[in-house]
């Protein structure tokens, strides 16, 4: 090995520690913390609340359930009466076609399927920063590809995940099992999204009649037409509010890191092989320099 060459290998050596390093840590620690509030703004009284906080990484969560004002909401849950569902004859087709979609949703993506693409993208990471070691003419295009891939990941892939896993929709937004939305008639719902560099939030407003507080012989009157203030019925009008943050926690920032090293190692490269380039044209000029 060159005299030039050996800054190169050991600046790639130093490279090679400091990414596992960085790697590991982006995979131990937290990936997102996360607050969630939802909020029952219309039809119950004092407007109780679901307050939710937990934090991701690559193998738990861990979770904080906190109600606010829950006598309530406990008491709105105690008063519903089960929604009967409609008895539908359906034909083979239909069947096949049900059992297809319930098979779609047990697969559909998850925040463990989000983990485990996560854990691919890291061990990439080290494997190319191993060939960058042995292979020390290789370009840094592969490298800095993979790194923009976990930005990804950080950003969409386990976001998604969570969002799936969490269930946010809904007439309570994922906060509750007690209520679903075939329960409810003239349902309203609306989601909205924001994107900051510290994190993002989705939120989600809900509107409708709770058919579970309305008499049985009165569910198709309030499904043909929604009660006005004042009329029977008006007081099973529930509104639920709620927004979920996922704020980038400590694994995002590690990972960010890993591209401050191979910038780095791109100047080394850069600075020692233009050296290279004049230290073999030097000798000509000298030996031109002698023979005059």
């Amino acid at each position: 090995m060159s005299n030039r060459e050996w800054p190169k290998t050991l600046a790639r050596l130093l490279a090679l520690f400091g990414v596992i390093v960085l790697v590991s840590l982006s995979g131990t620690s937290d990936w997102f913390a996360i607050n969630a509030e939802g909020k029952y703004v219309e039809g119950l009284p004092r407007e109780p609340a679901i307050i939710i906080n937990y934090t991701v990484n690559n193998t738990e969560e861990e979770v904080d359930l906190e109600f606010k004002n829950y006598t309530p909401l406990r008491t709105y849950w105690r008063n519903r009466e089960p929604v009967p569902v409609p008895m539908i004859n359906y034909t083979a087709e239909e069947l096949e076609l049900l059992a297809a979609e319930e098979e779609i949703e047990e697969e559909s993506f998850s925040l463990q399927d989000s983990r485990e693409i996560m854990s691919y993208i890291f061990g990439a990471m080290i494997l190319i920063q191993v060939f960058s070691l042995l292979i020390p003419n290789m370009k840094l295009y592969l490298p800095i590809f993979i790194w923009f891939l976990g930005i990804i990941g950080f950003v969409i892939i386990v976001p998604f995940g969570i969002i799936s896993s969490f269930g946010f929709d809904g007439p309570t937004g994922g906060f509750s099992d007690e209520t679903e939305e075939t329960d409810f008639a003239h349902m309203s719902v609306e989601t909205g999204f924001d994107l900051e560099l510290s994190g993002m939030k989705f939120t989600i407003e809900t509107l409708g009649f709770d058919l579970g507080l309305v008499p049985l012989d009165e569910h198709e009157s309030v499904k043909q037409t929604p009660p006005q203030e004042g009329e029977d019925n008006f007081d099973s009008l529930i509104g639920f509010n709620a927004f979920l943050e996922l704020e980038f926690s400590d694994g995002l920032k590690y990972w960010s890191y890993i591209l401050v090293i191979l910038i780095l190692l791109k100047i080394i490269d850069r600075i020692y092989s233009d050296k290279s380039i004049e230290g073999k044209i030097n000798p000509q000029s000298k030996i031109i320099d002698s023979e005059e």
